[in-house]
């Protein structure tokens, strides 16, 4: 944080004791435009993509490493700079923050979570490519690739940006390989995912470019700056982030998630700093191993409206399945049924878990309770924030 940023800091605080000066600062799910602590491994993806100046097609690659080790947060910074670098002039005809060009290449930054289907996929990264907007009614997968194809006939090569691949909901990089590999075009992708290259199918010539998880020193300084630009003056003391950092082992998104969730707990206390119980709380609230919130966030909006009444049930309301359910349904408007499928389905994806519940006074199975595998806490005020947005 430079002098000007300082100052700017200062003037935004107004009321001195205010706990939250910038929530996005403060969310796992957010990514800065300066990711902290990774310049090398941005040096090494910059080496990898060096031919893309010279107007040629770097080779396919996959960045992998543990979760919150910062892949996101570098692949879409580079996306966005790149695109913003080695776009033309006054004539560019990409206009979107994921989209750019250069004499002969162009960048396209596609989240998975969001555009995992042939259809969802073909739209985001049609989107990319063209000023006027993409429709999402009234065309189907094949017209669009057709349109996609009209797009990039004669064009230099595109260069996608594929996050997220290999999760529960999303497909692998051989299925990422195989779509572009479908249109007539001259494609080359970077795949980024937490599995090892040879569990989600990446071809023995694409480059592999790995990642260790964050050291303690970096990741207090990523949670010092967060908290620093997010938090009142005062409200976290640094003994606070160095135990947040020590506690999460490395994973950024972890640490954010119980700071996030150190943050909700002094918010509903009325608090105008986070006290220690406040950081145990946000702590407690995040199980391991957990499932990141951007992947919860991301689920159909009927799912992420289950699960946040899911979390505001205590332990003994939420068993067994069928009568969770039917408190759940009570407060949205879905029947007990639907719930209850959303609730088997979450817990083959790992989402939540069913566990058994030791209930001696009767014969039968014994009942299941519901128990959240992401932080719940962090999770309640995004989701809150979540449902504001998609209300307005």
């Amino acid at each position: 944080m430079d002098i000007e940023d300082r100052i700017a800091r200062r003037q935004r605080t107004g009321d001195r004791r205010r706990l939250v000066l910038d929530e996005q600062q403060l969310s796992p799910v957010w990514h800065p435009e300066e990711p902290i602590g990774r310049g090398q491994l941005i040096e090494r993806l910059l080496d990898h993509f060096d031919p893309v100046f010279d107007g040629r097609a770097p080779p396919d690659g996959y960045l992998h490493g543990p979760g919150g080790a910062g892949k996101s947060a570098v692949a879409t910074a580079l996306a966005d700079r790149l695109s913003a670098s080695l776009s033309p002039p006054s004539d560019a005809v990409f206009t979107t923050t994921r989209g750019g060009s250069a004499p002969g290449v162009s960048f396209v930054y596609v989240d998975l979570r969001t555009a995992d289907s042939a259809f969802e996929f073909s739209h985001a990264v049609l989107d990319a490519l063209v000023a006027e907007s993409v429709p999402r009614r009234g065309v189907g997968t094949d017209e669009l690739h057709e349109r996609l194809e009209r797009r990039v006939r004669g064009a230099g090569p595109v260069v996608v940006v594929a996050d997220h691949v290999g999760e529960p909901e999303t497909v692998d990089v051989a299925t990422v390989a195989e779509r572009l590999d479908g249109v007539a075009g001259a494609f080359a992708w970077l795949a980024v995912g937490r599995a090892d290259p040879d569990a989600v199918g990446v071809p023995d010539d694409a480059v592999v470019v790995d990642v260790e998880a964050y050291s303690r020193a970096t990741l207090t300084d990523v949670l010092a700056s967060r908290a620093d630009d997010g938090l009142g003056q005062g409200a976290l003391a640094h003994s606070a982030i160095r135990r947040l950092a020590e506690w999460a082992e490395g994973d950024a998104g972890v640490a954010l998630s119980a700071l996030l969730g150190a943050v909700e707990a002094a918010s509903d206390d009325g608090d105008p700093v986070v006290d220690d119980a406040d950081v145990e709380a946000g702590m407690a609230a995040v199980p391991w191993p957990c499932v990141p919130l951007g992947r919860v966030l991301t689920l159909p909006e009927n799912r992420v409206r289950t699960l946040a009444c899911l979390v505001d049930l205590p332990p003994e309301e939420r068993a067994p399945v069928g009568e969770c359910a039917a408190r759940i349904a009570d407060r949205i408007d879905l029947t007990a049924a639907t719930v209850e499928r959303f609730l088997y389905e979450l817990a083959e994806t790992g989402v939540v878990e069913r566990v058994r519940v030791d209930d001696s006074g009767g014969p039968g199975r014994p009942p299941s309770r519901v128990d959240p595998r992401f932080p719940t806490l962090a999770f309640r005020r995004l989701a809150r924030r979540w449902n504001e947005d998609s209300s307005a």
